[in-house]
């Protein structure tokens, strides 16, 4: 049986990522989310050439964009947990990019100016954020949480 989008997971092509240990820095990302997990697979930033490069020569990303790879992945998922297995392998289960809502302490959703933002602590100052761009994208992101 084949995963449903925005029933089992969301994904969107475009988000904006920060985190506590380089606030100052923003890191473009293609975001996939499913009710358990939030991942952030990394599309362009400095400094983070290691995960880059294993994305980029994963047999899924050969010749095409880091979108397509993911859309690939997920295509190829029978079920959540497949796809959850997936995608915590593809990113070598890197606390930076994996997110398992359950072990945070809050998991919130912030709203500006129409754009949505989640984010995810783990207690004391150490925190990850990101925001689904696109029209319409954060509001939706939000809602497939619950929030």
């Amino acid at each position: 049986m084949a995963l449903s989008e925005k029933t089992d997971y969301v994904v969107y092509d475009s988000g904006l990522m920060m985190n506590s240990k380089q606030p100052m820095k923003q890191v473009d990302v293609c975001l996939v989310s499913t009710k358990d997990y939030v991942f952030y697979v990394p599309k362009k930033t400095v400094g983070m050439f290691v995960v880059l490069n294993t994305i980029k020569t994963h047999k899924l990303f050969e010749g095409k964009s880091i979108e397509q790879g993911v859309r690939d992945l997920i295509a190829q998922a029978e079920t959540k947990e497949d796809l959850e297995k997936s995608m915590i392998a593809l990113l070598e289960d890197d606390e930076k990019y994996v997110h398992k809502i359950a072990d945070k302490k809050s998991f919130k959703f912030k709203g500006f100016l129409g754009k949505h933002t989640v984010r995810m602590s783990t207690g004391g100052t150490n925190w990850s954020s990101v925001m689904a761009k696109g029209k319409g994208n954060s509001k939706e992101f939000r809602t497939f949480h619950g929030q």
